[in-house]
């Protein structure tokens, strides 16, 4: 069996157990869609030395576990940026579509006083290392007994992850998005993204969490490492609608933010 979350032939990506998700075995996880996408869009994205800046994924359908196409569009080519977008179709179905804008770098000395704040997560504790899917049995949430990314990722827990909207983890994906390929980490940080919300999971009652519609991730600049680290909350208004931000790191300190907008739904329940 593949230990990669995708297998590629011909035109097609082939998702393995992998990359399924928690809620149904016909599903994917959202990671693995945006896992694919960037790594898809990386190639031509990056070409000249442009570095992803930001990564946009509206999950329009839940992603079957079937084989899946891309289609790549340049939107915008110029000198300072490079802006793409991937469209992710099951047969003639548009599931996902994200769009990724790479930006020049150029050499720059900063003062002080502009520069982003370093630390805020405390630094990754060798030791025992665990799956979401563990760390979600903990407390009073619901566990996650399928198959699927949630499994697939190593963890490091720093606190939280208890269901109550707040978290901060360590995580690492010790295998490829797609079988034989490299990942590079703005690729491993696409696919830790949707994460936020499962690390920053809001029950905000007994069998009603909340799901994700879409990721926006922002990086100012290349993770370095094996280890991205997570630090999310999120909060939900009365009108069962949320927002989770989520600030990742790596061992040197804070390297971008992602947000996500979530909806009210009943948990999964074996």
């Amino acid at each position: 069996m593949s230990t990669a979350l995708f297998r590629h032939e011909g035109d097609l990506y082939h998702p393995t157990e992998n990359a399924q998700g928690p809620w149904s075995p016909d599903y994917l996880h959202g990671g693995s869609p945006a896992g694919l996408l960037a790594s898809v869009l990386e190639p031509t994205g990056t070409d000249g030395g442009l570095r992803l800046a930001r990564f946009t994924l509206d999950l329009l359908r839940p992603v079957p576990t079937a084989p899946l196409s891309v289609r790549v569009e340049t939107v915008r080519e110029g000198r300072r940026l490079r802006l793409l977008q991937g469209d992710l179709f099951a047969g003639d179905v548009l599931v996902c579509r994200a769009t990724a804008l790479y930006l020049e770098q150029v050499p720059l000395e900063v003062p002080e006083w502009a520069r982003f704040q370093s630390g805020g997560l405390p630094p990754r504790e060798p030791g025992v290392q665990a799956s979401l899917a563990d760390l979600a049995a903990r407390g009073e949430r619901e566990p996650l007994p399928l198959p699927g990314l949630h499994h697939t990722v190593a963890v490091t827990l720093v606190d939280g992850v208890e269901g109550r909207g707040q978290g901060r983890v360590w995580m690492r994906l010790p295998v490829p998005v797609v079988e034989g390929q490299g990942c590079s980490p703005s690729v491993q940080a696409a696919t830790l993204s949707d994460f936020g919300n499962g690390v920053g999971q809001l029950q905000v009652k007994k069998n009603t969490g909340s799901i994700n519609a879409d990721i926006s991730l922002y990086l100012y600049r290349e993770p370095e490492g094996e280890w991205l680290g997570l630090d999310a909350l999120a909060r939900m208004h009365s009108n069962g609608n949320g927002l989770v931000e989520t600030m990742l790191h790596d061992e040197h300190g804070p390297v971008g933010r992602v947000l996500q907008a979530t909806l009210a739904m009943p948990v999964y329940s074996a």
